[in-house]
């Protein structure tokens, strides 16, 4: 993964190595902020890319948007990612998180928030729907279903959510 802790309210993704799918994602959210974009070009150079845009970026020292901004096209194609959509980044990283919620062992009833964030930011992609407004939905149901029937809701769901192909 990359080199960043996610910095999204709901979601963290830790640190380890530069991911091509998470950075593109990550950007495509606005996910990444401007003087955290060193650190992704340190990762890149450490995962063994390089390039001047590369390198330009690495070396800056807390850059504002706009400084990022004029490097970052050429870095990101020095680093092999493409521009994609906030609707495809948003089920990327939903899938992502989904899978670490599901093998972290954590009580599922806790995360019932971690996706409306991505939903949102989205647009509200149909995709996302499910697990988007799972809080709500969650909320409404514990007056009828118990704690395990919860968590049975919310697994079937998240497996739901990983097993479902990223959208073309």
């Amino acid at each position: 993964m990359c080199g960043l802790v996610w910095r999204c309210p709901c979601i963290t993704i830790a640190a380890m190595s530069f991911e091509r799918d998470i950075v593109e994602a990550q950007i495509a959210l606005g996910l990444i902020a401007s003087h955290d974009m060193p650190k992704v070009a340190w990762d890149a150079l450490e995962f063994g890319l390089d390039g001047p845009a590369i390198r330009r970026l690495a070396a800056l020292d807390f850059p504002t948007y706009f400084e990022v901004r004029d490097i970052l096209p050429r870095a990101m194609k020095e680093m092999g990612l493409v521009e994609i959509d906030k609707r495809t980044a948003a089920l990327r990283l939903a899938r992502i998180r989904a899978q670490a919620i599901l093998e972290s062992g954590d009580d599922l009833l806790i995360h019932t928030k971690d996706f409306e964030r991505l939903w949102i930011d989205a647009g509200y992609p149909r995709e996302l729907t499910q697990i988007g407004n799972l809080d709500d939905e969650v909320f409404i149901a514990s007056g009828s279903q118990s704690d395990d029937e919860l968590r049975e809701l919310i697994a079937a769901r998240l497996s739901e959510l990983i097993r479902n192909g990223e959208p073309t």
